[in-house]
């Protein structure tokens, strides 16, 4: 059967919250499930109640741990910014598998030119296998909403993603495995792109046939130039 919490707290979004607070404060303790609770400067790989097998160090990905509209904006121009703080992993193992939840509290607050309203704040997690050759696991983007009330300064924000699983290395090794967190606006960017509509292809009147133009050789790229980065995620921190 897999190993999970006696007292399951965490099934729900808001059940995670309570756990998040019950560990800041007292270091909760379950039974047959690895818990931990940290804050953003990230936590070490612990074992799995009952086995051999870690379960993976949690941390925010680095110049990932703030947010903020419109990017790179001096303090006085900005009206938005985002920070994460606590965070929390419980692993459990099943046959070849593992099941991770995993638990991000944050906070908005209001800038100078900002105001109280609805809004969305863009969250990736990623399981990354750290090494010479860095390998993504598994990753996720989450827009994550956010209402800030009319006469507040900020407000608060929880994500919560209950299914983390992959399949574990033949060996059992994942104590080089790193679950990462972090702001992402490029997924943002992209998610956005996903959603608006293809343009509708016309109908086109014939016309006399156009001269043939004459071929050009195309241009190589500029010098210095680079690919984007791959759609929807980001890769995992270069090695020092």
């Amino acid at each position: 059967m897999r190993r999970w919490s006696v007292r399951r707290t965490v099934t729900t979004r808001a059940g995670f919250v309570v756990l998040l607070a019950c560990a800041a404060i007292a270091g909760c303790s379950t039974v047959g499930t690895s818990t931990k609770t940290e804050s953003i400067e990230g936590s070490q790989p612990a074992k799995v109640a009952d086995t051999d097998i870690d379960c993976p160090s949690m941390v925010v990905r680095t110049g990932a741990s703030t947010w903020q509209i419109p990017p790179g904006t001096p303090s006085t121009g900005l009206r938005y910014q985002a920070s994460l703080g606590q965070m929390a992993r419980e692993c459990a193992v099943l046959g070849e598998s593992m099941t991770i939840k995993v638990g991000v509290e944050g906070r908005v607050l209001v800038g100078p030119k900002g105001a109280a309203g609805s809004m969305t704040v863009p969250v990736r997690m990623a399981l990354v296998q750290e090494g010479p050759q860095p390998r993504s696991i598994w990753t996720k983007f989450y827009s994550v909403p956010v209402v800030i009330p009319q006469g507040q300064t900020g407000a608060a924000f929880t994500q919560v993603e209950d299914d983390l699983t992959f399949a574990l290395p033949a060996n059992k090794n994942t104590a080089n495995y790193v679950i990462y967190v972090g702001f992402d606006p490029q997924g943002a960017a992209n998610a956005a792109k996903g959603k608006r509509a293809a343009p509708t292809s016309r109908p086109v009147a014939a016309t006399a046939k156009p001269k043939p133009k004459q071929q050009t050789a195309t241009p190589p790229p500029a010098a210095g130039g680079f690919a984007p980065p791959a759609s929807g995620g980001f890769a995992p921190p270069a090695q020092q």
